[in-house]
């Protein structure tokens, strides 16, 4: 996790004021979309009362949401475009000096672009499911009985454990799948059928354990979420006492919160790849992380 952390120190001080800005920018777009239900369900119930403050206010959200979202586009790629240029020119530069294979070249050059994303893409998303966490069981504590609460919470607990394992077994699959595409263009060029053979064989294995440890991942995922949410649902209906814009908000905060979870799993394994990247492109620093 060491060398994750060095190489990000570096890139943020390559342009600290821009990254900065569009992280902001980034965070009020969470903001905004994290807003929606609790408003939506306010809208809902005000509809019911002949009042309409609460859709002036979502109307005032959305323009204010749709302001940041362009901004954020026109700015991002002008701030991370040019990171990921001088990381890759460096990168190419020091591979020349030390004789590093075409074939590693043009993979690793990838995993520039992937590390160098991790401001735009996994940090967001780490912000987004945060966000949205505190979000969702928040208003659930907030707005439910113990119960449904409790039932929410131990059930997001209950998904990351069960899928730790399969977690762990991806992770190691991916650093497989990246050993061969760093070795797929020395295969191709070597001309030989019964190399690229086998090199296909092992690929198609490598790949077909993936997505078998991605189906047991989701099925657990998928079953206690639509557990949860079947009797959440329920719950509202037959136990508790709440209008049609706070069922409205608390099935969505569920989702959500179903969402982020699923999400944080691959965030976990997106983060390991991410440290697997910068030690093959700092091969000097294994054993730090």
């Amino acid at each position: 996790m060491r060398v994750l952390a060095v190489e990000l120190r570096q890139m943020f001080q390559k342009s600290p004021k821009g990254i900065l800005a569009v992280l902001v920018l980034d965070i009020l777009e969470i903001a905004f979309l994290s807003s929606n239900p609790l408003v939506i369900g306010l809208c809902i119930d005000s509809f019911f009362e002949q009042d309409h403050l609460w859709l002036c206010v979502l109307i005032i959200l959305q323009v204010a949401f749709i302001l940041v979202r362009v901004t954020n586009k026109v700015l991002d790629t002008r701030v991370y475009e040019k990171i990921i240029e001088d990381k890759s020119n460096t990168y190419y530069e020091k591979a020349l000096r030390t004789n590093t294979s075409n074939s590693k070249i043009t993979s690793r050059l990838d995993l520039v672009i992937q590390v160098s994303s991790f401001f735009d893409g996994c940090l967001v998303q780490l912000i987004d499911i945060a966000v949205g966490t505190l979000f969702s069981l928040g208003y659930l504590f907030c707005m439910t009985e113990w119960p449904l609460s409790l039932t929410v919470l131990l059930t997001s607990i209950l998904v990351l454990v069960c899928t730790q394992r399969f977690r762990r077994q991806i992770i190691r699959n991916n650093k497989q799948l990246q050993d061969m595409d760093e070795e797929k263009a020395d295969v191709i060029s070597s001309r030989k059928k019964v190399r690229y053979r086998m090199f296909a064989k092992r690929n198609r294995n490598l790949q077909v354990l993936h997505s078998d440890l991605e189906a047991k991942s989701y099925l657990i995922i998928d079953v206690m979420q639509a557990g949860l949410l079947i009797f959440a649902i329920m719950y509202l209906f037959y136990v508790g006492s709440y209008s049609s814009g706070q069922v409205f908000s608390i099935v969505t905060y569920v989702i959500m919160l179903n969402e982020n979870i699923c999400a944080f799993n691959e965030i976990i394994i997106e983060i390991a790849g991410l440290i697997d990247s910068v030690i093959r492109l700092n091969p000097e620093t294994d054993g730090q992380s």
